[in-house]
């Protein structure tokens, strides 16, 4: 596993301002959702995948403010190691189910301008 210095520099060495900007970044995701003319069952699918992730971060911020110390420290890293990867797949995922379903291109491209920031490689 990498050391807690290359995985800070993923959120550019504080992981709460990266929880906080994931959740401005989903919170628009959700209002963008409930516009998307995509059928109901899809549409309700990406809203439930994206309400939940809004709650585990939300879970994932309490839970590292109370934490200090080592423990502070061990879950930087396993934040920092395991939610890029989970956010980026639903980012991908999102932006094919609007590609497939979205004819007009603009749904797609509001998608993409609200992940601009975020790295997927």
């Amino acid at each position: 596993m990498s050391n807690l210095q290359d995985t800070c520099s993923t959120f550019g060495g504080n992981t709460v301002a990266y929880l906080d900007r994931l959740d401005g970044q989903s919170a628009e995701v959700v209002r963008l959702i409930q516009a998307l003319p995509i059928p109901p069952a899809l549409q309700s699918h990406l809203h439930q995948t994206w309400r939940i992730t809004r709650q585990k971060l939300a879970y994932f911020r309490r839970e590292l403010s109370r934490s200090d110390g080592e423990l502070q420290e061990e879950l930087e890293v396993l934040h920092s190691t395991l939610l890029p990867e989970v956010i980026s797949y639903q980012i991908r995922l999102g932006a094919m189910m609007i590609s497939d379903t979205c004819p007009d291109h603009q749904y797609l491209n509001q998608w993409k301008s609200i992940w601009s920031n975020f790295d997927l490689d």
